[in-house]
């Protein structure tokens, strides 16, 4: 839409209903955020156990997956260093070459 043909009305509107949609959100992450602690006393023992085993097992699942995906990052950014340092050294290298004052240029030629 072309925002010259639109009514203030309209952008009001969308206004209030983006705040609307914001505080909802707020408030039901601020219900998940209450409710689990109450629901977990109400919870009979076996179902209890079989949640912390599986949720054991989550956790663990999720943190492999979150080493290995650290280990990887750290790789890339040796291997993108290393990299770096190799361009670097042959951009010293060639501007030493090519200066005319210096020893190695005249050992080489």
């Amino acid at each position: 839409m072309v925002s010259a043909t639109r009514s203030p009305i309209t952008d009001e509107n969308e206004a209030a209903a983006k705040i609307q949609a914001g505080f909802r959100g707020y408030k039901v992450r601020k219900d998940l955020k209450d409710t689990p602690s109450s629901d977990q006393t109400c919870s009979t023992s076996s179902s209890s156990d079989q949640l912390s085993i599986e949720d054991k097992s989550a956790a663990k699942i999720q943190a492999g997956i979150r080493g290995y995906l650290v280990r990887k990052r750290k790789q890339e950014e040796k291997k993108a260093a290393t990299k770096i340092q190799a361009g670097f050294r042959g951009y010293k290298t060639r501007k030493d070459l090519k200066s005319p004052g210096s020893d190695e240029n005249r050992s080489l030629c």
